[in-house]
């Protein structure tokens, strides 16, 4: 999974209140310059999602858990 497939499963899953996530990642995405880069920021973003608003962390856990195992996999281990 990467993540361009996160960002497609925030938009349906993180709805109305939660929507400013979706901006988030995909300002995320934008700052990033390597693919590499990107999966780290994005990372990062999501492991603290589960801290700052765990509600939406709830939301896509398996696919963040999925995200992570396979970034660390590519050789990106996500602190």
């Amino acid at each position: 999974m990467n993540y361009i497939c996160i960002l497609e499963i925030a938009k349906k899953r993180l709805i109305n209140e939660n929507m400013y996530i979706v901006d988030d990642i995909n300002q995320c995405i934008q700052s990033g310059s390597t693919g590499g880069e990107i999966t780290s920021i994005v990372g990062s973003y999501l492991l603290n999602l589960k801290a700052k608003n765990f509600k939406a962390y709830q939301l896509m856990e398996d696919e963040i858990n999925k995200f992570l195992r396979e970034s660390k996999n590519n050789g990106l281990d996500i602190i």
